[in-house]
């Protein structure tokens, strides 16, 4: 995506993502990734004059390099991992009350990651000199020096202790500091585009390289940037990451998918942590119906009974103990119409309830890819009736949010690129009645 300096969004171009399953595991594509970029970056600099380049890039993902580049592949979160690590890492793994992020199955967290790596490429791991974090891998790969970046490393990945400010005890115990360069913030300047890239893609060689950020805290960052920081906001995609800066740290319920985020200025934020999109995919089917044919649906499926309950995932979100039990209660939707509508609202019951968690009191915003998803509003908007509910213009708040780092310390004044509509609030008695049912239902 390129977007000018006041982060409106000016040409995007996108591709599919796909995880490397030839190496020892499943392993996210560098490799590719890298090449599409560069690829984009050549055919971008034909319309445009772009000054600089920033990366951004969902958590829990990060990569071992020497001086020269990766020794390890990078690990997939989603990757399936050996039968002894699960036991190995609840012994020396940091507890739910010093990272507030719990311990997920696979190789979800990072620190997981890591384990893994060292008890089984010994060889590989000590030739590493550093682990970066995804964006900060790619700020080195394209001519930045290698960086620790915050959001980054403190997005559910157990390295970082929010509220000490300090390494995990995994980290220390393991003596792993080493790995970590020095911290850079995400808007700092890391270096300039390498001579060889800047040969392939016809940039200029001044072209500045950010150090990045974490994806939804730069979608977050992107509201502080426009005067509204004490929003609400909902960043989706395959997660949907609930952010409410107002809600202390001390008392957060591991049970309720509560995390902490740490923002790109440094400040722990309270949070919940969903795969709702996925969930949403599951049940949706392909194409989904997203618009009023599915909220008009949603009424229809109340009154037969229908109703989805957690988790369609193997992560049980917000509802303890309901990994992989996800399943729909009454009879099942019939047309593509409703099971957008049932997707929908299994989306807004989960939305809901992590805004109940979060102690939201304030403006909401849905960004992302729910963003488009005009029933999946208005039924939000119907279950929050105190509070207003707006969605961004724009589905690419990550990206957008990652271009407003680029010179964020000479700014003066909120950035006006952030355009938001209103979703009007209507009475659904159906609606509020199917919410309290499904919440006594999972014990909410």
């Amino acid at each position: 995506l390129v977007a000018d300096e006041n982060g409106a969004p000016v040409e995007v171009l996108s591709y599919p993502n796909a995880p490397d399953a030839s190496g020892p595991y499943l392993a996210i594509d560098l490799k590719r990734i890298e090449a599409l970029v560069i690829d984009a970056l050549a055919d971008l600099n034909k319309r445009h004059n772009i000054r600089a380049i920033v990366g951004t890039a969902h958590g829990c993902g990060g990569v071992l390099v020497d001086d020269h580049g990766p020794v390890l592949p990078a690990m997939d979160y989603e990757a399936t991992p050996p039968e002894w690590l699960a036991d190995a890492y609840s012994k020396v793994g940091p507890s739910y009350a010093e990272v507030f992020c719990t311990i997920s199955g696979g190789a979800m967290r990072p620190a997981q990651g890591l384990l893994w790596q060292e008890r089984e490429f010994p060889d590989a791991f000590s030739r590493a000199k550093h682990f970066l974090l995804t964006p900060q891998y790619f700020a080195f790969r394209f001519g930045g020096r290698p960086v620790t970046e915050i959001s980054s490393l403190a997005a559910q990945c157990h390295l970082w202790n929010p509220l000490k400010s300090e390494f995990s005890s995994i980290v220390k115990n393991k003596s792993w500091s080493h790995l970590f360069p020095a911290f850079a913030r995400a808007g700092d300047v890391v270096g300039h585009l390498s001579p060889e890239l800047a040969k392939r893609t016809g940039l200029a060689p001044d072209v500045e390289i950010l150090a990045g950020a974490h994806d939804s805290n730069a979608n977050f960052y992107r509201y502080k940037a426009a005067g509204l920081a004490d929003y609400t906001v909902l960043s989706t995609g395959t997660w949907m990451i609930g952010f409410n800066r107002g809600r202390p740290l001390e008392d957060f319920l591991e049970e309720r998918a509560m995390v902490a985020n740490v923002d790109v200025d440094g400040e722990p934020v309270a949070s919940t942590l969903t795969m709702t999109g996925r969930e949403y995919q599951i049940l949706a089917g392909d194409p989904p119906v997203s618009d009023d044919r599915a909220f008009n649906a949603v009424e229809g499926l109340i009154a037969r009974g229908t109703i989805p309950v957690p988790s369609f995932v193997e992560d049980p979100g917000p509802v303890p103990h309901s990994g992989g039990k996800g399943h729909i209660l009454g009879p099942p939707p019939e047309t593509a119409e409703e099971r957008g509508a049932l997707a929908s609202l299994y989306a807004a019951f989960v939305a809901d309830l992590c805004l109940d968690v979060l102690g939201s009191t304030t403006p909401i915003v849905i960004d992302g890819g729910f963003a488009t998803n005009a029933s999946f509003a208005k039924m939000l908007s119907c279950l929050r009736p105190s509070q207003d509910v707006y969605v961004s213009q724009s589905k690419d708040g990550t990206a957008l949010g990652a271009g407003l780092l680029w010179r964020r310390f000479e700014r003066k004044a909120p950035v006006d690129s952030v355009k938001l509509d209103r979703i009007e609030t209507k009475s659904h008695p159906a609606l509020i009645e199917a919410t309290k049912k499904w919440k006594a239902m999972i014990g909410a």
